[in-house]
Parts: structure tokens; C-alpha cells; sequence
């Protein structure tokens, strides 16, 4: 093997020469390969953590939206009462017992005879004192047109004059009769027997 000229006399005079693809240049582009390499891994790992952090702070704030936006179950739901209309006689009260609004008084309802009233909070009222000795009260709109109906004594029966309807007092106020299409809505009522007042359920 032959070592060119140059080379020799360069180790003798204390400045050797090495070829091209020894010297340290020709390893720059290898390192610089394997510095980038791993600087992209960094970088991937870096994003990577930034958004497991980022999703994690996203549901976090979700779910506290979720739950300040959605109303607790616990909270008590308000109750409906119903007034029973399933008796035909007024309840006895006492004077203490009494809790709803005074109607009428039994002295100016003489038996077989009736009473129509117009109360704000359930409307017209037709008050009946039915000649078994029993109070009943019903709505005084006909279910089948609106129009107002009466009590008829004679008869012993409320009857519509618009077109014909007709109802039975002593059987909650069913049809017994003509085109309405169901009974007189039924206003329940309680009897104070100390004084006679007739009032609204309460």
C-alpha cells in the first residue's frame, strides 16, 4: 500500500494530514441526523403532555358545568292537592275548622231552591239546596257551549236554555240530557252547622 507524499512528510513534520473522509467533517451530517432525531422526540413528548393536560382540564371544567346546570334531586317537589268531589254533602265544620271563603248562608236557601253565584277564584256557581236537605254546588257553564245554566224546581233538575242540555243534581250533576258532552264541573263546599255559612273547600 502506498501512502501519497504529502502525507508522509506531514507526520514527520508534526502536522499530519488525514484524508477528507476521516477528518472530523465528514461525521457532521450523522450527528446532526441523530441531534434532530431526538430533538423532534422531545418536541413529540412535550405535546403529548400538553394535551393529556388540556383534555383533562377540558372535562374537569365540563363536568363542574354539568353539575352547577343540572337542579338537585334532593329538593322537596311541591305537592297537588285535589279537593274530593265525591261526596254530595258539605262537611260540618266548626268555627275553628273553617278555611275557606263564605258562599252563602243556609237561612236564604230555602229547600228545592237554588242560588247563583260568581266567585273570582272558581268562576259562576250555581248553589242548590236539594230537597233531600243537602247542599251541592256545581259550575254554572255548560260543557257544551258555555252558555249559563239554571236550576229548575220543578223539575228537580239544572237545565241549559241555550240548546237543551240537562243535568241531575242528586247524581254529581250528570248528563241526563240533550248535547252536552260530560257533567257540570263540581265545586266541593263545607257547612259550618254552628251558623249555617256555606263555604268554598278549602
Amino acid at each position: 500500500m502506498q501512502v501519497p507524499r504529502e502525507i508522509a512528510s506531514s507526520v514527520f513534520i508534526g502536522k499530519p494530514k488525514l484524508p477528507v473522509l476521516l477528518s472530523r467533517a465528514a461525521f457532521r451530517p450523522h450527528v446532526n441526523v441523530q441531534a434532530e432525531q431526538r430533538t423532534q422526540l422531545q418536541r413529540g413528548r412535550r405535546n403529548f403532555i400538553h394535551m393529556i393536560f388540556g383534555l383533562a382540564a377540558v372535562s374537569v371544567t365540563g363536568l363542574l358545568l354539568l353539575k352547577i346546570a343540572t337542579p338537585s334531586s334532593s329538593q322537596p317537589s311541591a305537592s297537588t292537592s285535589i279537593p274530593s268531589t265525591s261526596t254530595s254533602t258539605p262537611s260540618t265544620l266548626t268555627p275553628s275548622s273553617y278555611s275557606g271563603q263564605l258562599l252563602a248562608n243556609a237561612a236564604n236557601i230555602p229547600s228545592n231552591q237554588s242560588l247563583t253565584l260568581n266567585d273570582p277564584t272558581v268562576g259562576p256557581i250555581v248553589l242548590i239546596h236539594l230537597d233531600n236537605g243537602q247542599f251541592v254546588a256545581y259550575s254554572s257553564i255548560c260543557t257544551h257551549a258555555g252558555c249559563q245554566v239554571q236550576f229548575d224546581p220543578s223539575a228537580r233538575d239544572i237545565a241549559c236554555p241555550c240548546h237543551g242540555a240537562v243535568y241531575d243534581p242528586y247524581n254529581n250533576a250528570q248528563v241526563l240530557g240533550g248535547p252536552a258532552p260530560y257533567p257540570l264541573q263540581r265545586i266541593p263546599i263545607q257547612y259550618e252547622a254552628s251558623t249555617g255559612n256555606i263555604y268554598l273547600a278549602g
